[in-house]
């Protein structure tokens, strides 16, 4: 039986611009922007700005002041990249020795530069945690989650990418001394961390608000929790979730007391009812699976491309509180990762398939779709200031022009 891994969710910072994209999943870690593009294209498609090569991974970009940051790996090294988003030459790269392991995909790291103010944060597959400084990439500090914190990572090492909230960066070592841990941001120090002990998952903490509490909803690899972050991250509620081979690495959503969260493995969605004593199930469907591809939640209804590695890829919108499907749209490939950007829903397929359309309840409408880039596609993309960034497991990288 093959294992595919997947892909780690992104950090929350919601002070910076619309125009950036500042870590996975956007400005707000939501995959939403509210920066408009072009989405028609069968008048006007999207030129290609540049193309490079970044190295192996599954790791998305982050866009920010005219920079576009990457982490890929060349066989024996990561190669933490800093490009000029309009012209792709490289500003600076930052490298260390780390191995591939190539796990039955093409190897390299899986996660996904944030950037806060002037500092950038990555995170390797075997644990090396930088903090680097934007302008010049020089180290400001490292720690290693398995050598400072006693973290145990899963079978495809360390993939969610560092969450930056305030003063703080979360990440989730997985040790016997606790799961969640929150650090310094200017020095790496500890601040805190909880004493729950979880198998390591393979999706980043979620930031979001709990019945007026700030929380982080963590998808761990038998649990989904959440996490009190004004309590030192007391557990508010939990919920198993046991997929084979711990793979849980779809971003969960929180709203209206409801949690979603979606694997792959026959294990498919549900939507927890968590305004109670504990979790109970509302609604569940074992065949409508989310391996690591994320999810889009806008108002109660869930958009996201479903599939898995033996269901084909099918675009589908549902309503959150009761699991009623409103639609399903046949996609290539068996998984992509998307983005509502402005009023365009933008995905992009393993098969290397872009499609734009409009969304609603009642239906989409395709309004492009272009073969951007070779397979596997696994890698999410980033749009911000007019460029749509996106890259390969195998490193070929390319940056369309998707200005109004």
């Amino acid at each position: 039986m093959k294992l595919f891994p997947f892909l780690a969710l992104g950090a929350f910072m919601p002070t910076l611009p619309a125009a950036d994209w500042p870590q996975y999943l956007g400005p707000r870690g939501d995959a939403i922007s509210s920066e408009k593009i072009n989405g028609d294209w069968s008048k006007s498609p999207p030129r290609t700005l540049w193309k490079t090569q970044v190295g192996k991974g599954c790791g998305s970009w982050a866009i920010v002041e005219g920079k576009a940051l990457v982490t890929g790996n060349d066989g024996r090294n990561d190669i933490v990249r800093c490009l000029n988003a309009q012209t792709g030459k490289s500003i600076w790269r930052h490298q260390y020795p780390e191995k591939l392991v190539p796990n039955l995909y093409e190897g390299g790291p899986n996660t996904t530069p944030a950037v806060d103010g002037s500092r950038v944060y990555t995170l390797s597959k075997s644990g090396v945690l930088f903090c680097l400084n934007l302008a010049d990439g020089r180290p400001i500090w490292r720690k290693h989650l398995k050598t400072d914190f006693g973290g145990k990572a899963g079978g495809w090492g360390f993939t969610a990418s560092p969450v930056v909230d305030g003063d703080l960066v979360y990440v989730l070592p997985c040790s016997k001394d606790g799961a969640f841990y929150a650090l310094d941001k200017k020095s790496g120090a500890v601040a805190w961390h909880t004493t729950n002990v979880q198998r390591s998952g393979y999706a980043a903490p979620v930031l979001t608000t709990i019945d007026g509490t700030k929380a982080a909803l963590v998808f761990y690899g038998r649990t989904v929790v959440a996490h009190d972050l004004t309590a030192k991250g007391k557990i508010l509620f939990q919920h198993r979730w046991k997929t084979s081979y711990d793979v849980n690495a779809s971003n969960p959503q929180y709203h209206d007391g409801k949690v979603f969260f979606a694997s792959g493995y026959g294990m498919g969605y549900a939507v927890l009812d968590v305004t109670g004593t504990s979790p109970r199930i509302l609604h569940r469907d074992q065949d409508i699976r989310m391996i690591f591809q994320n999810s889009v939640r806008t108002g109660n209804s869930i958009t996201g491309v479903f599939g898995d590695k033996r269901i084909d890829a099918e675009l589908i919108r549902m309503d959150l509180a009761s699991g009623k499907i409103h639609w399903r749209e046949k996609m290539p490939g068996t998984r992509a990762s998307s983005a509502l950007v402005g009023d365009t829903f933008v995905l992009l397929s393993e098969t290397g398939d872009l499609v734009a359309g409009k969304l609603s309840d009642r239906g989409f409408t395709e309004t492009g779709r272009l073969k951007i880039l070779p397979r596997k596609c696994w890698s999410p993309f980033a749009v911000a200031d007019g460029k749509l960034i996106a890259r390969n497991n195998n490193g070929d990288a390319i940056c369309l022009d998707v200005s109004p």
